[in-house]
């Protein structure tokens, strides 16, 4: 099996990189706003330089990724999904080590010397292809439940081995595998059951989570069991508390929110200018450059700014669904479905946490938030999702633009 294939231009959907590479300038600039330096060079702070260096080393990736015969990316779908699982289970084991710290009650990183890198945004891709390659198999059927539920299992597993450490990154799963089943051929009945069912789990959680265990030893161990890490359960409360109830945690964990929309609304139509934020500049808007990215955004080139961001989302969600559509290879339209769906909903939380619309979780903006192993991630699927959208016009001679 071949481990480069070379690939021409016409055979590549290349508007969708071409959106992306226009997100990811336009969350570089924001980047270099929330941490400018006016000592440096251009104003250029540290984040922002790393932001630079990461974005070639993405795009690099992203080329590579693309260049490799997508029947490689199939063969190595189940031997990266595992060991992403082994991965982590040692992030679980090893969480509250110098190797993986609690960072404001996360254990999602690990630290290795000056690095820092965050394996779920990795994980998610080994989710995507193992899932994939199970809904293309000749034996799969989507319209039987059981099958249906076992593509649910497969997602579900490091989604809730990662659920303990942080609930955020893991409500990215679910917007990913519904949209591949949808695009494999499920049943209407079975995913409006499905999707009631876990809007109930979620609720009795909700409710898990905010109940106060008093003396009853049973709801105590049952909350322990749900969050077992020492911190976690009052952590996680303490977030859904000050989202019901913001002015009573104004200084404390409603404080994110508060500033993010405050923020936000400052902006108004055109924004105040930028580098012209105060909230920004002055240090009052906190994780600016990280989760609440989109907060900057608002206050500096307003209404009309936010607007375009948007919309440059949705042409980056047209174009991802228009290679599914063109893309003949069953394993492939699937992969670039579920990868679509994960980037959107990813953004979605991401938004919806800057505009107070759900409890803070700690998930970046894709292709927006500093971050090298969130971009590196982004990158490395938008290219495996290249290579599977061509992989069929290789073989056929036919070529499609975007």
């Amino acid at each position: 099996m071949a481990l480069i294939e070379p690939v021409t231009w016409r055979e590549v959907p290349w508007g969708w990189l071409v959106i992306a590479t226009l997100l990811t300038a336009f969350g570089v600039a924001f980047v270099i706003s929330a941490c400018y330096d006016p000592g440096e060079r251009l104003g250029l702070g540290k984040e922002a330089r790393m932001q630079l260096v990461w974005w070639g080393f993405s795009l690099a990736a992203c080329i590579g990724a693309l260049h490799v015969p997508f029947a490689t990316w199939r063969a190595l779908a189940i031997p990266i999904f595992v060991a992403g699982i082994l991965l982590e289970l040692f992030m679980a084991a090893a969480a509250g080590t110098a190797l993986v710290p609690v960072i404001k009650g996360q254990a999602n990183w690990v630290v290795l010397g000056p690095l820092r890198l965050q394996p779920v945004e990795f994980i998610k891709l080994g989710a995507l292809l193992a899932c994939a390659r199970l809904l293309a198999s000749p034996d799969f059927q989507p319209g039987r439940l059981l099958h249906v539920l076992g593509a649910l299992a497969l997602a579900a597993l490091p989604a809730a081995l990662h659920a303990r450490n942080d609930l955020g990154s893991s409500l990215t799963f679910p917007p990913m595998i519904f949209g591949m089943l949808i695009a494999a051929g499920m049943r209407l009945r079975h995913f409006a059951g499905i999707l009631l069912l876990s809007l109930g789990g979620l609720f009795a959680l909700f409710v898990i989570l905010l109940m106060d265990p008093g003396q009853s030893a049973g709801l105590k161990h049952l909350q322990n069991s749900v969050l077992p890490r020492e911190g976690a359960r009052s952590y996680q409360y303490k977030r859904i508390e000050a989202w019901l109830h913001p002015e009573e945690y104004a200084l404390t964990e409603s404080y994110q929110t508060l500033r993010s929309v405050r923020s936000i609304g400052s902006g108004r139509w055109l924004g105040k200018g930028y580098l012209e934020g105060d909230q920004n500049r002055l240090g009052w808007l906190p994780e600016k450059h990280t989760d609440l990215i989109f907060a900057v955004v608002g206050e500096e080139v307003g209404f009309i700014g936010c607007s375009v961001a948007l919309a440059l989302f949705l042409a980056f969600a047209w174009a991802g669904m228009h290679a599914a559509a063109i893309c003949r290879d069953p394993c492939g339209r699937v992969l670039i479905v579920g990868y679509t769906c994960l980037l959107i909903g990813q953004a979605s939380i991401n938004l919806a946490v800057a505009t107070g619309l759900m409890p803070v979780t700690g998930v970046p903006l894709p292709f927006f938030s500093y971050g090298g192993s969130s971009l590196m991630a982004n990158y490395l699927g938008l290219g495996i999702s290249l290579c599977a959208a061509a992989a069929p016009r290789r073989t056929t001679g036919k070529t499609t633009l975007i």
